[in-house]
């Protein structure tokens, strides 16, 4: 009997203990998609792109952090290529939803938030 007893509590310990939400996976809406992967990620703007590095984290309570790069424009991509700015990536996952804010830290500024959802339409960079 004292064994079941140590069973069920070791049992109920580890269905208590927090999981961090899943991140990986596409995810988009109405002006911003991203693809992600354990590798890093890619992600679509209204009028410009990102990649997102391999080191991103997610915690237990869903605060996603990452780093990577923001190109502005839209259209096909000049020969000289884009002009990237170094991006810092900060959201929340709740359950299907994800909002994110991108922070280009050499001009100081902040885009979004963008709010995605799990399998939601990939945003079409598109800029008027």
């Amino acid at each position: 009997m004292r064994r079941s007893t140590l069973a069920l509590v070791a049992i109920a310990a580890a269905c208590s203990t927090p999981t961090a939400p899943v991140a990986v996976g596409t995810w988009g809406g109405p002006e911003a998609s991203l693809e992600l992967t354990r590798a890093g990620g890619n992600l679509s703007y209204s009028c410009g792109a990102g990649t997102v590095d391999s080191a991103w984290t997610i915690s237990d309570d869903g605060q996603f952090l990452a780093s990577g790069e923001h190109f502005f424009g839209g259209g096909p991509v000049p020969p000289q290529g884009r002009e990237p700015h170094p991006a810092r990536y900060s959201g929340t996952i709740k359950e299907d939803a994800l909002t994110l804010t991108v922070t280009l830290t050499d001009l100081d500024l902040t885009l979004g938030p963008y709010r995605m959802l799990r399998g939601g339409p990939i945003a079409v960079e598109l800029c008027l």
